[in-house]
């Protein structure tokens, strides 16, 4: 029962609107699941020498509206000008930045790993060196697919030290096509 004449008013006032209904959306924070495939070219300078191969990449973590992160396994394979077959593998973890008018996407990253190269003198072995390093890419969505996913293109560098080689610096260049869902 109001107590005053104003409090009756505004009583009035409030049963005579209809309701509103108020839509909550989820938490834009809320993370979940990342994931990122991607196949392509390579161009690695070391050991003073260039290196064209292949690299096959897989990413795993989690993203929110705004950041994405998680580990990243990169394996390379290719030939060197000399003729030796080499390999690389790496692991580290990685960042991307929020994207920039929804297609264009910056990250960067740590790495750390190995890099064979196959001996002419005894066939069937190695030579291997560790390799630590950081890198940068930036990835260009094609087509969309869903609300987060989409086939894109990403091009990166990398520069990596090398614990026992005769020149202790590889820098890696590449481009790849992959599949975000």
């Amino acid at each position: 029962m109001p107590n005053s004449e104003g409090e009756a008013k505004v009583a009035d006032a409030v049963s005579l609107e209809p309701l509103a209904v108020v839509e909550v959306l989820p938490s834009p924070r809320r993370a979940r699941w990342f994931g990122r495939l991607s196949a392509g070219f390579a161009y690695r300078w070391a050991f003073r020498e260039s290196l064209l191969g292949g690299a096959f990449e897989g990413e795993l973590g989690a993203q929110d509206n705004r950041f994405a992160g998680g580990v990243r396994l990169r394996v390379e394979a290719g030939r060197m000008q000399a003729g030796l077959l080499y390999q690389v593998v790496t692991l580290g973890p990685s960042f991307w930045l929020p994207s920039i008018a929804e297609r264009l996407r910056f990250g960067m990253g740590l790495e750390a790993g190995a890099v064979m190269v196959d001996r002419r003198t005894v066939p069937g072995s190695a030579m291997w060196t560790v390799a630590w390093g950081g890198r940068i890419d930036a990835a260009v969505d094609l087509v969309r697919v869903g609300t987060s996913g989409g086939l894109f293109f990403s091009t990166g560098v990398a520069a990596q030290v090398l614990t026992a080689a005769p020149f202790p610096v590889t820098v890696v260049a590449g481009a790849a096509l992959g599949y975000r869902p």
